[in-house]
């Protein structure tokens, strides 16, 4: 139980303890100013003078009180318990609407705190997945960066697959060159990228499982020749900008 909740109990007790007393109540008694009252109406009301309220109160002037204002009726006098009654239910009704406010604040911090919590819960799962795609975009670099490093025996068994490869992915009209040019491919794209990665071989596989002109592990490496040669134009626009980005990182690293 709050401490507001606390004061408006013991404000309604106190008002239980002076209706049982009857129309008689004890000393030390308060009564809250109410509006259009003043010191002659409540000095009837606790059958008390207009003197004896000001000297109890100390008050500096019998013409001036304010609402709201607490006023001390010590004497013990035969009173009118509905003044009292409508008293002490004003002030329960502020201890009231003070404990529905707190509450109400407190809810509204709870929830701020809830959506902060889900909020940073979002972030954390998002940062996990990036780092696990960027694990796997890392292996991929290594195993092409291992493949253009290989050693000459590994080179040679490369080449001796691709001259002894099925040239079914090339059997359209015109030879592989011809076709490569013929669906989007440059003279020099030819000679910086499909001659060292497959020997214009498109179906050429490496020891690590890179295939076709372009030596690629995507669908499009075991495609036909203008699927192979559409895929590499995308593949070299999409991660280098360009083609001739894409050719100037293959001559200055020996992949791409």
């Amino acid at each position: 139980m709050s401490n507001s909740t606390k004061n408006v109990a013991l404000t309604v007790a106190g008002v239980a303890s002076v209706f049982a007393a009857g129309q008689t109540v004890a000393t030390a008694a308060t009564y809250t100013v109410q509006n259009g009252d003043n010191l002659s109406t409540i000095a009837e009301k606790f059958n008390l003078t207009v003197d004896e309220l000001v000297s109890e109160n100390k008050l500096t002037d019998s013409n001036m009180i304010f609402t709201s204002q607490k006023l001390e009726v010590s004497k013990t006098a035969s009173v009118d318990t509905a003044a009292i009654k409508a008293s002490t239910e004003a002030d329960a009704q502020v201890a009231a609407q003070k404990a529905s406010e707190a509450a109400q604040k407190d809810a509204q911090q709870q929830a701020a705190q809830a959506a902060a919590q889900k909020a940073s819960d979002k972030a954390e799962n998002e940062t996990v997945a990036t780092a696990t795609e960027d694990d796997k975009s890392n292996d991929e670099l290594e195993e092409k960066v291992s493949d253009a490093q290989a050693t000459p025996e590994v080179t040679q068994v490369k080449a001796e697959k691709a001259e002894v490869a099925p040239a079914s992915a090339g059997a359209a009209s015109g030879s592989t060159r011809d076709q490569f040019l013929a669906n989007g491919g440059t003279a020099a794209m030819w000679d910086v990228i499909v001659m060292p990665e497959s020997e214009g071989n498109p179906n050429a596989v490496s020891p690590n499982g890179y295939q076709g002109l372009g030596q690629t592990k995507e669908a499009w490496g075991t495609g036909s020749v203008a699927d192979q040669t559409k895929g590499m134009v995308n593949y070299a626009t999409s991660r280098y900008g360009s083609i001739d980005g894409a050719l100037a990182f293959r001559q200055a690293n020996g992949w791409w």
